[in-house]
């Protein structure tokens, strides 16, 4: 293989967690919130925090809408909840072409995901996957304080994973922008995936499955 390594991202590139348009998300926000009495404008809240393209830090947008670290956090663990619940009961899966990479792969293979790392491994486990993953990464829901320093685009998480995997020339499947400029931002290859045939520009390979991903990586 061209590559010594594999890194993953994790949502809708081994794991269909969009299927509906991450509703299962805002939802079990939008439920905790309500548990607990709290009153939160989710149209001005939505984009600007939980999504990770606005540039825009964490704080000021809490501070102008009223929301506390803890709300935001207890809102995060009620959707890392969910998440592993579903997973669990096969409400949320792998997509069909996810296992037939990471069995073809001879080489170490890792994930790097913008999600929470206490539980990316009970969603590995629960999936099935945990096996095949040498080395997992994540920022951690207990700093959530920190979450956006580290989270992709910024290279930290890979930088981690290239160290621990000793790879000196890995390759990373992604299919956000984040991906992409994560791993250029840390000196490797990326490979951009989009079931629906878009492509990447940035990217070193743009694919349509992980089929193609791994006749890229063997190539």
């Amino acid at each position: 293989m061209k590559y010594d390594a594999v890194i993953f991202d994790f949502d809708g590139v081994l794991m269909d967690s969009g299927f509906d348009g991450f509703q299962w998300a805002f939802k079990a926000r939008k439920n905790r919130a309500e548990e607990n009495g709290w009153s939160i404008n989710w149209d001005k809240l939505a984009q600007g925090i939980f999504e990770p393209d606005t540039g825009q830090e964490i704080k000021p947008l809490l501070e102008r809408n009223s929301v506390s670290w803890n709300q935001l956090k207890q809102m995060e663990e009620a959707v890392a909840d969910r998440k592993v619940e579903m997973a669990a009961n096969n409400e949320i899966e792998i997509f069909q072409d996810s296992e037939e990479i990471l069995k073809n792969l001879d080489v170490p293979v890792a994930i790097v995901s913008n999600a929470y790392n206490e539980y990316l491994g009970k969603l590995l486990e629960e999936l099935g996957i945990k096996n095949y993953i040498d080395f997992w990464l994540a920022p951690n829901l207990s700093d959530i304080e920190n979450y956006r320093k580290r989270m992709k685009p910024e290279p930290e998480m890979v930088e981690e994973v290239l160290e621990n995997l000793g790879a000196e020339k890995a390759v990373m499947i992604g299919d956000q922008i984040e991906d992409v400029l994560a791993a250029r931002n840390a000196g490797i290859d990326s490979i951009y995936i989009n079931r629906d045939g878009d492509t990447e520009s940035k990217a070193d390979y743009s694919v349509e499955n992980l089929t193609e991903a791994l006749e890229i990586i063997r190539s």
